[in-house]
């Protein structure tokens, strides 16, 4: 497979990805001290190239399950990882029921189709994405991917917006999930994607409740 991407070749040999990691150390600062082993169970939601899933698995040798709903993405994610038995990757969205959406893409997708393929999103109002420029996904159910698993040790979720879609299941069966490391959109702090703010407002006040002390969920990115 031949991609010139720097950020495909760097996760593409593992001296290289030590070198990624620690020039992107923010990056991957949520995932470092986990207290994960070969045993654990990790769900990659919004997996993208991998680079969280290849950290993890680098660090700590866990069971992975990737996610990941854009075609050409999917083809370089699998492509890692297809002769790790430990790895499993899965080409469609996850959301809150079985089906199909529209995935949306970012305005410069066609200037890099990798750089620019992190903001893909099932919502059509999230900024930076083009509204005309999709194409159907499967969608598969969170509740039902959750309850493939007696244990989950960590959920990492990157799906541009849609998080609020999947986070109540999630939350429901908060006793069998160890922790959630999410990127939340619609800070109001951050003036964008401000269509999203109330539920980024009422996520919170959620959180207070459920998760006082700040341990089972981060907020990531």
């Amino acid at each position: 497979m031949k991609i010139k991407d720097y950020k495909y070749i760097f996760l593409n040999f593992k001296f290289l990805r030590h070198i990624y990691y620690n020039i992107y150390k923010q990056k991957f600062l949520n995932f470092k001290n986990l207290n994960l082993n070969s045993n654990s169970v990790v769900l990659d939601i919004g997996a993208n190239l991998g680079e969280i899933t290849h950290y993890v698995y680098d660090n700590y040798k866990c069971n992975i399950y990737c996610y990941e709903p854009n075609k050409k993405i999917f083809k370089i994610l699998n492509h890692y990882f297809k002769n790790n038995n430990k790895i499993k990757c899965f080409n469609f969205a996850i959301s809150y029921k079985n089906g199909f959406a529209n995935l949306y893409l970012h305005n410069l997708i066609n200037k890099n189709s990798i750089k620019y393929s992190t903001a893909s999103s099932i919502i059509k109002q999230k900024d930076n994405i083009n509204s005309k420029n999709f194409y159907k996904v499967k969608t598969s159910s969170i509740l039902e991917i959750i309850n493939q698993f007696n244990y989950i040790d960590l959920i990492k979720i990157d799906i541009e917006g849609h998080e609020y879609e999947i986070l109540p299941a999630i939350i429901k069966n908060k006793n069998k999930i160890k922790r959630v490391i999410c990127e939340l959109h619609g800070n109001p702090n951050k003036n964008k994607n401000n269509f999203l703010n109330n539920k980024y407002k009422n996520f919170i006040e959620e959180l207070k409740e459920i998760d006082p002390e700040k341990k089972w969920f981060i907020s990531h990115y």
